[in-house]
């Protein structure tokens, strides 16, 4: 756990130093851009476009998006067919990792019939691996086991290491999601030993993530958290932060599921800004699902909604980029009937030249054609200005469209905003119910079991001792007077004992007192009665706290002064509790002989404050002060907040 730590502070990224290739890219391709026009130069182009869009695609999506539309356009001319293949296909892999699986699959089936034409039948392979993929995405798990099947028989013929390794990468992941753990094991344990022998470190680095993630559906947490960490380590290495953010989010939820909450949320944390840095709203989509429910599970209600809120407007920006996208092609539709207008307008003009040239004859002859062209023209730029104004009004309409579904979303944010408040309110009423309910009864219970053994255990006890009285010791042996003394000490011990118990279960003056003034008549007591010598310190505690929590806080610090006067051979005990902005702190420091010591006398003790912490969301720290002795510190939370102006505690 802590060599996985470790690794946080050096999850930032080394971005920065790509953008000087990239730079040094863009200019080069300026200057091919300027050559003349031919084959050599467009395939450099092609190359150099190729380049540059493989080196963004870890620093900006965006980017390395508009550089493949630049290749795809180029590599059309006749030729560069390769090119167009390459194009496609990364196209593909461009929309799969925004989570567009739709337009992922389109780009793969357009690569598709290019790959057999060119006979690239590995190629062919990638893009069936590739399609079963988005269709894995899409839950449709027949399609997706379909197009494995045709890829790894075709790479039978056609061998390749790289491409076999991608399609059982997505094999794994259809039996994991279909609950078949044991077929997905096996097949992720071939993905990483093919990776691991053939030199793929990306694919390595998958096949221990995948490992990983079926054992965390097996549920065996620490086998995951091994296989997360190093395929930590190696995605690091070969700097794919779309893999980096996939990791950190599995080992997110890793915690989430342990209830291991500030880890979950800092993995969480760190796997959002891994994917903001380079625009894959995917995994960013998915990291503010975990933190709203991280943040749900740790009662923090305005953080969660948050979260929600942008895990709910990343959802819907799909439909809004289609929409975008529609706009974009409506207005080159109608920059291509201006053009169209312009170049009639341009030939007009040289045809009107050129006739001129000739003689007085040819020139009437000129005029009379000019004037039949420009009536002909006039007709057809009349036919091209009603659609330019019927794009333009196509537009409008667009705009307006995309003004609504702006709108409604607004309003679904807003009405899922309250929605939730008002259920997160209500589960927190509820949960009070049930938290004073319960209280209410193990109170009444304690009562009773207090009531039992003072009036009838303590009774008969008494019995037993007043009976004993009636007994002679003068008319018994010695050996016997020593059984009878013994007897007689043992169950004065014992009265005395269960008049303890009685009393500890439930001390009255808890109830009427409050804590403060029952632990200071607690150390009282002990003061007079114990060789230990007890402080009693408290801060900030004016006002009483909920009666479950005074009653946990006195049984918690009961049980540690018990565990001291038992096991801690202790001379000086110091309490202390304070109120702060968020719950109490409690310690407990003795000066005895030590935790490494005790520890094994004190477990029992331990565990049961444990539970009674994990009931109240509290935090345990057990800890060896400067010297000896030992120092218990507890936190125990008790939140607030309000609703209508009437305060609620959770």
């Amino acid at each position: 756990m802590k060599k996985l730590l470790l690794i946080l502070p050096l999850l930032l990224r080394i971005c920065y130093a790509q953008l000087p290739a990239i730079d040094s890219l863009k200019q080069e391709l300026m200057v091919v851009k300027r050559q003349p026009k031919g084959f050599a130069t467009d395939t450099l182009q092609c190359n150099i476009l190729t380049a540059v869009m493989k080196a963004y695609v870890d620093v900006d999506i965006d980017s390395a998006s508009h550089y493949n539309q630049q290749l795809m356009a180029l590599s059309e001319k006749p030729g560069l067919e390769k090119h167009l293949l390459y194009a496609y296909q990364y196209a593909g892999y461009l929309y799969q990792v925004r989570g567009d699986y739709h337009q992922s699959i389109r780009f793969h089936y357009k690569a598709l019939p290019v790959a057999e034409k060119l006979g690239e039948y590995t190629r062919m392979a990638a893009s069936y691996g590739w399609l079963a993929h988005a269709y894995t995405s899409l839950k449709e798990f027949d399609k997706a086991a379909k197009f494995c099947e045709q890829g790894l028989s075709l790479l039978r013929k056609h061998p390749d290491s790289y491409v076999q390794a991608s399609i059982l990468n997505v094999q794994g992941a259809i039996y994991r999601q279909q609950g078949k753990l044991k077929q997905a094991l096996k097949v992720n344990m071939e993905l990483y030993e093919l990776a691991r022998k053939d030199g793929h470190m990306w694919y390595e680095a998958q096949g221990l993530h995948a490992i990983g993630w079926v054992y965390k559906e097996m549920n065996d947490m620490p086998q995951a958290l091994e296989y997360f960490g190093n395929a930590l380590a190696l995605a690091r290495k070969t700097r794919s932060v779309d893999l980096e953010g996939s990791i950190l989010l599995n080992i997110s939820n890793l915690y989430f599921r342990q209830s291991k909450w500030k880890e979950s949320l800092a993995y969480c944390n760190i796997a959002l800004e891994t994917a903001r840095r380079v625009g894959n709203s995917s995994i960013e989509a998915e990291a503010f699902e975990t933190l709203y429910k991280i943040f749900k599970q740790i009662k923090r209600p305005a953080e969660a909604l948050r979260s929600y809120e942008s895990f709910v407007q990343l959802k819907d920006s799909l439909s809004k980029e289609k929409t975008d996208h529609r706009i974009e092609s409506l207005k080159a539709q109608y920059d291509n009937v201006q053009k169209t207008s312009e170049l009639q307008k341009k030939q007009v003009e040289l045809l009107d030249n050129q006739r001129t040239r000739n003689g007085l004859f040819i020139g009437i002859v000129s005029v009379l054609v000019i004037a039949s062209v420009l009536f002909w023209n006039n007709s057809r730029l009349q036919a091209k200005n009603e659609l330019i104004n019927g794009q333009k009004a196509l537009l409008e309409i667009a705009r307006e469209e995309l003004a609504d579904v702006n709108k409604t979303l607004e309003t679904r944010v807003e009405e899922r905003t309250e929605e939730l408040l008002v259920a997160n309110l209500e589960l927190l009423r509820k949960n009070n119910e049930i938290k004073e309910a319960l209280f209410k009864g193990q109170t009444i219970e304690r009562k009773r079991v207090a009531i039992e053994l003072h009036d009838n255990l303590s009774s008969l006890l008494s019995a037993v001792n007043m009976t004993m009285q009636h007994i002679d010791p003068k008319n018994l042996s010695e050996s016997e007077q020593s059984v009878y003394e013994n007897v007689r000490y043992l169950v004065r011990n014992a009265y005395a004992e269960v008049r303890n118990i009685s009393h500890n279960i439930l001390p009255p003056e808890l109830e009427k007192d409050g804590l403060v003034m029952t632990l200071a008549s607690l150390v009282g007591k002990l003061n007079q009665n114990s060789p230990l010598q007890f402080s009693l310190m408290i801060s900030d505690l004016d006002d009483r706290l909920p009666v479950e929590i005074e009653f946990n806080v006195y049984s918690i610090v009961f049980e540690l002064i018990n565990n001291v006067i038992k096991h801690a051979q202790a001379s000086v005990v110091t309490i202390s509790l304070r109120r702060t902005d968020s719950g109490v702190d409690i310690a407990v420091t003795d000066d005895g002989i030590g935790m490494a010591k005790s520890q094994e006398k004190r477990g029992v003790g331990l565990q049961n404050i444990q539970t009674r912490l994990e009931s109240l969301g509290g935090t345990f720290t057990n800890s060896a002060p400067i010297g000896k002795g030992t120092r218990v510190a507890i936190e125990i939370p008790i939140e607030t907040i309000s609703f209508n102006g009437n305060p609620l505690n959770s």
